[in-house]
């Protein structure tokens, strides 16, 4: 447990001065950004106030000009025109005054999350499918063979040592035997239902032949209005909370470590510490006809 509290404790600190130094960096570029802003805007100011000058002296040459007769007028008057036409009046740069919000927000949500991801080493998303081969006969793949649900009726299917029975689960096509992975559920319709993961040898079949096995396994569900946290041997309640929709799972093969989140908030769900010495797969399983899981992409 101290191991694990000076780990977060390393964690925080190199979070803390990461974000310190992209601080620093933002306000040095938001300074560089303004002083650029306040330039062209003085640069604006003086260019209309020489255009409003130069227009001074034209009207003022205009009216004094028009006090001569008309002869000389028509004379004098006509040099006047061509100079005014020959002024061009450039049209004064527009300079938004609300940039600081648009540029922050572009700063904090894009380029300071991308560093964020390079530096913390973001675990990208695995890409789940459903193995059929493992799947209950009465469950109904999905053809992109990312989602699942009750059938109506028990489907022919040959039976062999991967697939589930009696239980209505399935397994996930990719096993993972090192290296940390993160994939996201979304379960609907009514809750019954436990997403979580199985050991590549656990307990398919009602009764073996052969050497006992263990339904290893490692998961949330729900039941009704019941949350829990399940393993082979233990049931552990969880709060309900608001109504979760969408979970979002996190293994650690070596730590050891399988947590769940709040996909749309990440909020912590439980979190599972075991050792893990073969194959891990993605597991789910439906309780209830009218629930449906489907992995997110």
């Amino acid at each position: 447990m101290k191991l694990e509290i000076k780990e977060f404790e390393s964690d925080f600190e190199l979070l803390h001065q990461f974000l310190i130094g992209e601080q620093v960096l933002l306000l040095h570029q938001l300074e560089e950004r303004y002083e650029a802003l306040l330039a062209r805007q003085s640069s604006n100011i003086s260019q209309l106030e020489e255009q409003g000058a130069t227009l001074g002296r034209l009207i003022a040459e205009a009216e004094d000009k028009s006090r001569q007769d008309g002869l000389q007028l028509l004379k004098d008057i006509k040099d006047t025109f061509i100079r005014c036409e020959s002024v061009k009046f450039q049209e004064p740069e527009t300079v938004p005054v609300d940039v600081g919000k648009k540029y922050r927000n572009y700063f904090l949500q894009d380029v300071v999350m991308r560093k964020m991801e390079k530096v913390f080493r973001k675990v990208p998303q695995a890409d789940v499918t459903l193995d059929p081969d493992t799947a209950h006969p009465h469950l109904s793949l999905s053809l992109d063979r990312r989602s699942v649900k009750l059938g109506e009726r028990r489907q022919d299917l040959p039976d062999n040592p991967k697939r589930f029975d009696p239980d209505y689960c399935v397994l996930g096509s990719q096993g993972f035997s090192t290296g940390r992975h993160y994939w996201e559920v979304e379960v609907g319709g009514r809750r019954g239902w436990q997403v979580g993961t199985a050991r590549e040898t656990a307990r398919r079949k009602e009764k073996t032949g052969g050497p006992y096995q263990k339904r290893e396994i490692w998961c949330v569900g729900a039941n009704g209005k019941k949350y829990q946290a399940l393993t082979a041997t233990e049931q552990t309640a969880l709060p309900p909370g608001e109504k979760l929709r969408r979970f979002g799972v996190y293994l650690d093969y070596e730590r050891g470590q399988l947590c769940f989140y709040n996909a749309e908030n990440m909020a912590h769900i439980h979190t599972f510490n075991a050792t893990f010495r073969e194959r891990i797969f993605p597991f789910f399983r439906i309780l209830a006809k009218g629930t449906r899981i489907k992995i997110c992409t």
